[in-house]
């Protein structure tokens, strides 16, 4: 089946049967999208990768992610890796006491300071600052 571009939402094809399991799926993402933070706690002291598997809505399909080390199992700054080709904005908040770094397993990434968020895109392979740590 065919999807969008950006956010991979399959589309309606006519004459389909169960058209609403498509038309439910695409108003699941495009909800989380427009404005579902995913709160993601590390279990484990290694870089945490964003899923791309299914059912959707995937994890990257979120709006954004709120990072948490409840376990205080961080000894060190972590890499927060995206699935590659994907194109999109994200709110990234990190709660952790380290500094994460959201990016692709193929390209650059932006480090993201302890008890800071910041808005920040991915364009597919790299990861670019659009704020400031706040």
């Amino acid at each position: 089946m065919a999807t969008t571009a950006n956010l991979n939402i399959t589309t309606f094809v006519d004459g389909q049967l169960n058209p609403d399991t498509t038309i439910n799926e695409a108003l699941d993402v495009l909800d989380v999208a427009a404005g579902t933070l995913l709160a993601i706690d590390f279990s484990s002291d290694a870089d945490l990768n964003i899923t791309a598997a299914n059912p959707k809505p995937q994890q990257w399909q979120h709006a954004g992610f709120i990072m948490t080390d409840t376990g205080v199992v961080l000894t060190t700054g972590r890499n927060v890796v995206l699935p590659n080709t994907e194109k999109k904005r994200y709110y990234f908040v990190n709660q952790t006491a380290q500094t994460l770094t959201l990016k692709t397993s193929a390209g650059t990434g932006i480090a993201v300071a302890t008890n800071k968020a910041a808005i920040l895109y991915c364009d597919g392979t790299n990861v670019i600052r659009i704020t400031a740590d706040a």
